[in-house]
């Protein structure tokens, strides 16, 4: 059985994924992935394109104790547009020991309050917080955002996470002897008061699928659903979950390009502004054996910016329903006209 010609006519990265639905209908599911390069203040198509990226990133060596670098771009489908700021917080001065960070894109706003090493400390009688260390630079990561696990007690069946958050720092059932680093990373409406406080985790990265909340939009997975639906997804299944950016970044709708980007305290050349790459949405041509032809047109789902790298990427996603899977196709052609 031959495979399925694939012609790419964009000048952009690609790459056709088979996968299914909630209901295990097959599909096929282009992946556009366009890179810009960030220049004097305005986006151009970047000599080298990145390749979409099928297996992700993860900050640390291990992805099961560290934050999503990259999520991995295998989603069949997102019902908004995700904006992810990958970089660091620039101190604009040397001995700054807090500053902010602001995002724009568009309808979309994040602001972020950067702190200096600190930690919980005892002092007369109570819980106090150390001064800010000062920093140059601080990664914008969730490893530096509250969360994390306690793990002191003895007893393995008394460890505890903070479910939001499983990588992060702050969280713990009790104070201990050695103190208990604080988050770098805070929400400026809701900052860490006293011990005990729980502030949602604050970021401007991927959030992985199994924090809440977005885990809970997975659906329920219970004996019911083990009797009566497995191996499909669970009836309550939500396609929100299939959005990985944090809260606040994730779009009323899909970005066309064209939108305002304002990042305040990212770069090391100051307040970054400038316009998403803007370009008629790539459009895909899927030839079936025995059914008609099917026409799409990409969303644009995925906004990456990484400011220490002068560079954005943006990445369109549409899918297909096939009869019984890959072999139904003759042919997957990509279009991008209107870019160069």
């Amino acid at each position: 059985m031959g495979h399925p010609a694939i012609e790419n006519n964009s000048p952009f990265a690609f790459e056709v994924l088979f996968l299914v639905d909630e209901e295990l209908r097959p599909l096929v599911v282009p992946v556009i992935k366009g890179t810009f390069d960030i220049v004097s203040g305005h986006c151009r198509r970047a000599e080298k394109q990145l390749p979409v990226n099928v297996s992700g990133e993860s900050w640390g060596e291990d992805p099961e104790t560290s934050s999503y670098k990259y999520e991995p771009e295998v989603a069949f489908f997102k019902p908004a547009t995700d904006v992810v700021l990958v970089g660091q917080a620039h101190a604009p001065r040397r001995g700054t020991t807090e500053m902010d960070v602001r995002l724009t894109v568009g309808p979309l706003h994040k602001h972020l309050r950067v702190f200096g090493e600190r930690m919980w400390l005892r002092a007369a009688g109570t819980v106090v917080t150390s001064p800010p260390v000062a920093f140059d630079a601080m990664p914008l990561v969730y490893e530096r955002a509250f969360g994390g696990w306690d793990r002191r007690h003895p007893d393995p069946r008394h460890h505890a996470c903070d479910a939001r958050n499983t990588v992060g720092t702050g969280w713990g059932l009790s104070l201990g002897e050695e103190g208990l680093r604080l988050p770098n990373l805070e929400d400026p409406k809701r900052l860490l008061q006293t011990f005990g406080d729980r502030p949602d985790p604050a970021g401007v990265g991927f959030v992985s699928p199994h924090w809440q909340p977005r885990a809970a939009l997975a659906g329920t997975y219970d004996a019911a659903w083990q009797a009566e639906r497995a191996p499909l997804l669970a009836k309550d299944f939500d396609r929100r979950h299939l959005n990985a950016a944090s809260a606040g970044l994730v779009a009323p709708g899909y970005l066309h390009g064209n939108e305002r980007v304002v990042a305040e305290g990212v770069s090391t050349q100051g307040t970054l502004s400038f316009v998403l790459p803007a370009g008629p949405s790539p459009t895909v041509k899927v030839v079936r054996k025995d059914e008609p032809d099917i026409d799409l047109v990409a969303n644009l789902d995925t906004v990456i910016l990484e400011p220490d790298d002068g560079r954005v990427q943006l990445l369109w996603r549409t899918y297909g329903t096939l009869r019984t899977g890959p072999h139904d196709l003759r042919a997957v052609t990509i279009s991008a006209p209107g870019w160069t």
